[in-house]
């Protein structure tokens, strides 16, 4: 069983099993706590960004993998080596790390990862709601891997692993894990990275491990109860919406901009921006 087969079975049984326990538990109480519509929700949005990555955006990475492979660099990783696919993990996760902290601390990348925040729930299901076009910025981080010498086909595999290890990380079910929550990314880890409280903004991006967060300063531990969410909370339940909300907000800051470096700035800016008033214009980027 290839990966991706491998994936199509292990994400649903996570997030229906869960379903299916908690409306259990929920119809013995007699009361409903687990939000049943937006885990659905999540599944339809993550049904939308699997076919367009299996249509398109995992063709153009495995494309850009070959092409670096075959043309560019000169080395080549013997995957018989007993260091090779722990090498390739690592690789995968520390890519993951920029590549998340992109998603979050430049205002077009935001408007791709915000719809993975969006949910004011944190469960199995939310590890799937997922921007339809967020495979179209994930290449660019991962071509660390056929640089450094090892096949398209194990640069994705590097990649899938580190991608569904973070289904494990969305639940509330589980707690702190002592002396792991130093090293690896964990539940409670990643429930600071979707709070809104102001001390979990933009914290704790790490995939398997932790280590980048603790090495770049972006690390907090949970301490008080998360609030899940975005600052500013998004009301809708449209999957549509959901997906386009932050491009329409970028372009009516963009269409407000009085100049090309404004219109530049709020799109590499973090989200939250503002250009000041009386700015003076320019092509130069502050």
């Amino acid at each position: 069983m290839d990966i991706n087969t491998f994936a199509w079975y292990f994400v649903p049984s996570f997030i229906f099993g869960e379903l299916a326990i908690q409306t259990l538990r929920d119809w013995r109480q007699g009361q409903r706590k687990f939000p049943t519509r937006d885990v659905i929700g999540n599944f339809a949005i993550g049904i939308g960004d699997r076919l367009f990555t299996k249509v398109l955006w995992t063709g153009i990475m495995y494309a850009a993998f070959s092409y670096i492979f075959s043309t560019v660099t000169p080395f080549r990783v013997d995957m018989n080596q007993w260091w090779a696919w722990p090498l390739a993990i690592a690789l995968s996760d520390f890519a993951f790390y920029w590549y998340h902290r992109a998603g979050h601390e430049i205002r077009a990348f935001w408007a791709v990862h915000n719809v993975h925040h969006s949910s004011q729930h944190y469960n199995f299901s939310t590890s799937v709601r997922l921007s339809w076009f967020e495979g179209m910025l994930r290449w660019p981080f991962w071509v660390i891997l056929p640089l450094a010498g090892f096949t398209p086909e194990v640069s994705l595999t590097a990649y899938m692993i580190v991608r569904l290890f973070q289904v494990l990380l969305h639940t509330e079910h589980v707690g702190k894990l002592g002396c792991l929550e130093w090293i690896f990314s964990t539940p409670s880890a990643h429930r600071v990275h979707h709070g809104r409280n102001p001390q979990y903004l933009d914290k704790n991006y790490g995939g398997i491990t932790i280590i980048w967060d603790r090495l770049f300063g972006t690390y907090a531990a949970e301490e008080e109860t998360v609030d899940y969410g975005l600052v500013k909370q998004l009301e809708t339940k449209h999957i549509v919406s959901i997906n386009f909300h932050e491009f329409q907000s970028l372009a009516r800051d963009m269409k407000a901009a009085t100049g090309l470096r404004q219109r530049l700035q709020y799109l590499i800016k973090p989200p939250g921006w503002k250009a000041p008033e009386g700015e003076p214009q320019g092509l130069v980027l502050g």
